[in-house]
């Protein structure tokens, strides 16, 4: 085989790409198999991951195009701006998410501050046969360093990453930390369903028996049928259609693993998520099928995430300290992700 002495516009193998795009500084990871786009001027958020042999775009792309940090709000809301710029994708969340916080002091919204800000980028490796990159971030109201290492190797459809956190404060720190990825068209129709090991703890907290949700009440039990309001199973390990309106939120706990499988079983395509159950025990699941009315949503969204994180409630001041990750001043934790996109059958 003849060697390329230029390898800097490779496009085969594995290879990167830097660009700008609406405004925002993008980078592509990509191989034959998948390629995965990170928006590193907003949040880093993995905003495609496209399994290529199929055309396929498992992330959820918002109502909200991609853009910057910059945008300019009607007003400065309470809870921060990532509703006003959510273009959906997949976010890092830290040291906060879900609802927004007071933060020893300072005021966090909602998801958090990782999720909000330009990332620094460095090439570790490109060549034909892997591309990795490291991606930097010190946090602003937070006394937290982030550091993400995403590769794509081999022709695997797979990411894998490893993510760091450093507190560079004084003190001691009790923090949250959890991943974001929303799944949409087309990956996402109603055949799709949740597959987890074993038979895991699910509760329907009170605070989202809301909107359009098919539960009268807080409920739990085990994976993966609950009783809905008119007292018909509901299956939780599923995605339901745009016509039926339904919106539900929900946790899983004491998983036997850190692993989920999200397959749209029109397609026989999968996405193959594994974690460290130590670092995120629970997983926190969001289906939106058009079933909410209101701000931001206005019944136009059509989505399903599924996210592990490392605490329950998404509140932060509703802890009080129960379940929150801890370092010490100086110490340091390291995790590591994996995302496989896979086939069931070949047609």
């Amino acid at each position: 085989m003849i060697r390329e002495l230029y390898t800097h516009t490779r496009n085969y193998g594995c290879r990167l790409r830097r660009f700008t795009w609406n405004g925002v500084d993008m980078l592509t990871l990509e191989n034959a198999k998948i390629k995965v786009a990170v928006a590193l001027g907003k949040g880093a958020d993995i905003v495609e991951l496209v399994y290529k042999p199929l055309d396929i775009d498992c992330m959820w792309h918002s109502f909200n195009p991609l853009g910057g940090a910059d945008h300019l709000p009607t007003v400065a809301a309470s809870g921060g701006s990532f509703l006003d710029a959510y273009a959906g994708g997949w976010q890092d969340l830290c040291p906060t998410f879900g609802s927004p916080a007071h933060y020893c002091g300072g005021q966090i919204g909602i998801h958090g501050e990782a999720c909000i800000y330009p990332w620094d980028c460095e090439t570790l490796r490109d060549e034909v046969d892997c591309v990795e990159v490291l991606l930097r971030l010190r946090l602003q109201r937070s006394p937290f360093y982030l550091e993400k290492r995403l590769r794509v190797s081999g022709d695997e459809a797979a990411l894998d990453l490893r993510e760091t956190i450093v507190n560079e404060g004084g003190v001691a720190q009790d923090f949250m930390w959890g991943q974001h990825p929303a799944f949409g068209v087309p990956f996402l129709d109603e055949s799709v369903r949740l597959r987890l090991a074993g038979e895991p703890d699910v509760v329907v907290p009170q605070d989202v028996i809301i909107h359009h949700t098919p539960f009268a009440k807080e409920v739990s039990g085990k994976w993966p049928l609950l009783p809905g309001r008119d007292g018909r199973m509901i299956d939780l390990s599923r995605a339901y259609g745009p016509e039926e309106k339904l919106y539900m939120e929900y946790c899983i706990s004491n998983l036997p693993e850190g692993k989920y499988e999200l397959v749209n079983e029109n397609l026989g395509l999968g996405v193959r998520m594994t974690w460290d159950k130590e670092v995120c025990p629970y997983l926190w699941v969001w289906g939106l099928y058009h079933g909410i009315d209101t701000y931001p949503w206005y019944g136009r969204s059509y989505v399903m995430a599924v996210e592990p994180w490392s605490t329950f409630p998404s509140d932060y001041d509703a802890v009080n300290g129960r379940g929150l990750l801890h370092l010490e001043s100086g110490a340091r934790l390291e995790t590591e992700l994996r995302c496989e996109l896979f086939r069931e059958r070949e047609d």
